[in-house]
């Protein structure tokens, strides 16, 4: 088994294609003990039919498992089941013989079949019905083959079974449960819930019949930490052995802790703000540009991240290197421009908004840093902070103007554009709408030529800049703190995927 051992080497230029992380330490595992990790919050629930908030991304792999696997270097293989396609329309998947969720119910084709039928029915209004796509049947062929019929091809169905669409419950937990089931989580990952008290701890056991085997680690406890300060403490006194960020500023001090290394790589998702485009002022394009022209993200990138990611002027991340354009580089800062376009808006004395962030001192450093260069600009600003787990219901509600809306990120543009830019996409929290940019990424959707895929996304990314629904702002590094005793391996998406992780005692 790999693991990274005493230290992880650093991968920080976003510049460059994501690397896979080499283990340099090889020691044979170390059974038992409890993992605690520190994360900015508690999910919103653990049903991940339902899955919406940023903060589920911790325990997704956790508890769940998913139908395919991918490799930390972006690769799709065989997970609980395998896969073939037999044509641009069909995919059939065959499951590992013994498989159980954690109630001891069979993980078989029939309860394959009714976690897709769930998350692709309407009425449950489930985000993973747009993830996969235009689905035009599922079929059980056999106690543990299902096949999956598409009405056009989709090319990164594959990519979107290891993630949250690929996640299944068992129907008996969730049948049982009934709406329990979102805070008790019956999946067939490597750990069961055993306890979740909300801004308290959650509470994982190994899972002894998980499929991969028995976890090393006898329990996991996850405790929302949403002081970064408090958070960097508890890692560096070793009250915690893994954190799901460093902040920025404290990524020297803690690297220079002799016991606490960081997993420094070049990740999937963004960090931005949604523009809310059905209310004043941001429903004016001059308004939004005007904001847009506002803010250096060069000086963001210097004062909040101080030098750690990159810049970001679009959804599609430098790792996705065949969809990455790195000239891109719209809305370079120009006050007087920003100026001209309030004005020519009706705006000549300024207009104003408030800055949505989660209650962090780096999101609030974030808001001032927009607030002071908007204001130069003439807008007048104010900030207001929420906490963690009440973000997810600010931006589907639309209750902001601008409003924080981070994204852990997928390995094909698809997965950072399409639920965010189209008409009915569920994060389209902006509510923004354009026929050119729903007509693109739809039918990148049923490409199979990644040259094309890669020139209509870009294509989008252009427009989706011009109407300026989003302010993007950074390209995160993954900054994930861990103790030197801790072998595991991070990912460029930043979920732990610990089932292979353990504790030298």
């Amino acid at each position: 088994m790999k693991t990274l051992g005493v230290s992880v080497i650093a991968l920080t230029a976003l510049c460059l294609p994501f690397l896979p992380l080499k283990a340099f330490a090889e020691a044979a595992p170390q059974k038992g003990g409890t993992l605690s990790i520190g994360v900015v919050s508690d999910p919103v629930t653990l049903d991940p039919a339902f899955f919406a908030s940023y903060f589920e991304l911790y325990e997704q792999y956790l508890i769940y498992e998913p139908v395919l696997t991918m490799t930390p270097d972006l690769k799709v293989v065989a997970g609980i089941a395998s896969y073939k396609q037999l044509d641009d329309l069909t995919y059939t998947f065959d499951i590992k013989p013994g498989v159980t969720f954690q109630d001891g119910t069979a993980y078989d084709a029939a309860a394959a079949k009714f976690n897709l039928d769930r998350m692709l029915d309407p009425k449950n209004g489930s985000p993973r019905r747009s993830d996969l796509g235009p689905v035009d049947s599922v079929e059980v062929t056999g106690p543990l083959s299902f096949t999956v019929k598409f009405k056009q091809p989709y090319a990164q169905f594959p990519l979107v079974m290891t993630n949250r669409a690929g996640l299944f419950v068992s129907p008996t937990a969730l049948q049982k449960l009934g709406p329990d089931f979102a805070a008790k989580g019956v999946g067939a990952g490597p750990y069961k819930v055993d306890s979740w008290t909300k801004n308290g701890q959650m509470v994982l056991s190994a899972f002894d019949n998980s499929y991969q085997g028995k976890p090393a680690l006898d329990k996991i406890v996850i405790r929302p930490l949403p002081d970064e300060t408090l958070r960097t403490a508890s890692l560096k006194s070793g009250d915690v052995q893994l954190t799901d960020t460093v902040p920025p500023q404290s990524v020297a001090s803690t690297k220079a802790d002799g016991k606490i290394d960081i997993a420094d790589l070049a990740g999937l998702g963004f960090n931005a703000f949604s523009l809310n485009v059905t209310r004043a002022p941001f429903n004016d394009k001059k308004v939004r540009q005007a904001l847009m022209y506002s803010v250096d993200k060069e000086v963001m990138n210097k004062v909040a991240f101080f030098n750690t990611g990159a810049p970001s002027y679009g959804p599609i991340p430098p790792p996705v290197s065949w969809a990455f354009d790195k000239d891109f580089k719209p809305y370079q800062r120009d006050v007087a421009k920003a100026k001209q376009l309030l004005a020519d808006a009706g705006h000549a004395d300024g207009v104003a908004f408030s800055i949505t962030v989660v209650a962090s001192p780096l999101q609030l450093r974030i808001a001032q840093i927009i607030q002071a260069q908007a204001q130069e600009a003439g807008f007048k600003v104010s900030v207001k902070q929420v906490d963690a787990t009440s973000l997810i219901t600010v931006l589907q509600k639309k209750d902001y103007d601008i409003c924080y809306s981070p994204w852990s990120g997928r390995p094909d543009p698809d997965g950072n554009m399409f639920n965010w830019f189209t008409k009915d996409g569920p994060n389209n929290f902006a509510g923004y709408t354009s026929d050119e940019v729903d007509g693109l990424l739809r039918k990148a959707r049923s490409s199979g030529s990644q040259t094309d895929r890669a020139t209509m996304y870009q294509q989008a990314q252009k427009t989706i800049s011009d109407d300026a629904p989003m302010l993007f702002l950074h390209f995160d590094s993954t900054l994930q703190g861990f103790s030197k005793k801790l072998h595991w391996t991070p990912y460029p998406d930043t979920a732990f995927r610990l089932g292979d992780a353990w504790l030298e005692h």
